[in-house]
């Protein structure tokens, strides 16, 4: 029996991390999507195309980190990591 609620205890506190690590990834996209669109659309004025800025969008919308990194970034260095990203 008292394997069966080690067990059980396990999974509640999985399940709880898990719900809290959606909660957290929905609370990004709620909040920051349109920001995060508003910026990456933005380098149109640097000369990147519409088509480009929105594969960059997509893919940046679902990778958390990578997003956040390219927010933080100047418009310089924003500039050479589209320019890899659109290298392939």
């Amino acid at each position: 029996m008292l394997k069966k609620v080690s067990s059980m205890n396990k999974l509640n506190l999985w399940v709880n991390n898990l719900v809290r690590l959606l909660m957290h990834l929905e609370q990004f996209t709620v909040n920051k999507t349109p920001h995060l669109y508003e910026e990456v659309m933005s380098m149109e004025v640097e000369g990147f195309d519409d088509d480009l800025l929105c594969s960059v969008f997509d893919y940046l919308v679902g990778r958390e980190s990578k997003a956040k990194a390219f927010l933080a970034k100047s418009t310089k260095h924003r500039k050479i990591w589209l320019q890899k990203f659109s290298q392939g």
